[in-house]
């Protein structure tokens, strides 16, 4: 009775109508709680991936950063590596020129061992007698010769004896073309007589005119460049021994021949870049014969 009654009022046509209709309405939710559940997994991902974007874009910042100093760091790191490279040469050159120094100087000493050495030999005799003493320094060399030697009393001629001396010394240094050759002439501290007086002045200008002498032997008679060569006279007044006693007088009295080093610039005036050290056609003096006091 009851299904019968079901049956009219809900037909089977349309049961089953509404069966489809309610079975579409429950296909079509699941698909959209499946489509928004989807949705909200592809927000979360976004999340996720937006915030592993900020993450990177902090590590990027960082590595940049890191980079800027680094470069920064490396620029200043290459500008003290070329200082240093720039020092490290200019270093290199000034032990060239110290190694080339210390060479000249070694020659030097050898030169002047070698002079000293064939002065000794040459003037032994003279050195044994006490007349002459020759002082060395590792790039200096000096004779002290006493006046008698050389020089009459109160005169500015050079004796025979003096020649034969002076005529040894320029063997010995003729072939010196690296040094200054200082001709020195010293008195004692006793006036000069009036007649002395009359011909030299002082004491100045007979120890100038002794030292003016040796120069012009030297030159004439043993060749030596002469302008190597200076005259100079200290009168009394570079004294080597006190003037308070005979000895010491007789000390006083005399004349050294200094031989010093040039400079390069000095050798680069003489001798220029030819390499010609000796003097060519120099205008030669006549040695005065001057009459004794």
């Amino acid at each position: 009775m009851g299904m019968r009654v079901f049956r009219q009022v809900f037909p089977p046509s349309l049961l089953i109508l509404s069966l489809f209709v309610l079975s579409a309405c429950m296909v079509g939710k699941g698909r959209y709680t499946e489509a928004l559940q989807a949705k909200q997994d592809c927000l979360a991902r976004l999340d996720q991936c937006r915030e592993k974007a900020r993450g990177l874009e902090g590590q990027i910042q960082d590595l940049q950063k890191k980079a800027e100093k680094e470069t920064g760091e490396n620029a200043a790191l290459l500008e003290q590596l070329a200082t240093l490279e720039a020092e490290r040469e200019e270093t290199l050159r000034t032990i060239s020129k110290y190694r080339e120094a210390l060479k000249e100087q070694e020659s030097q000493i050898l030169r002047v061992t070698d002079t000293y050495k064939n002065l000794i030999r040459n003037l032994s005799q003279e050195i044994d007698e006490g007349k002459i003493r020759i002082d060395q320094s590792e790039t200096r060399l000096k004779l002290n010769l006493v006046d008698k030697i050389l020089f009459p009393s109160g005169s500015a001629t050079l004796t025979p004896k003096g020649q034969q001396i002076l005529d040894k010394v320029g063997f010995a240094i003729k072939d010196i073309n690296d040094r200054r050759i200082r001709i020195e002439g010293h008195t004692d501290n006793v006036p000069l007589s009036a007649r002395l007086r009359k011909r030299y002045g002082s004491n100045w200008g007979l120890s100038a005119m002794r030292a003016s002498a040796v120069a012009l032997y030297l030159q004439t008679k043993a060749g030596i460049d002469p302008r190597l060569l200076s005259a100079t006279g200290y009168s009394m007044y570079r004294p080597y021994r006190k003037n308070d006693t005979a000895a010491g007088r007789q000390a006083n009295r005399r004349i050294e021949i200094v031989l010093t080093p040039l400079t390069p610039q000095e050798m680069q005036e003489l001798y220029g870049n030819s390499g010609d050290q000796a003097q060519k056609g120099a205008p030669q003096e006549s040695v005065p014969k001057t009459k004794g006091p």
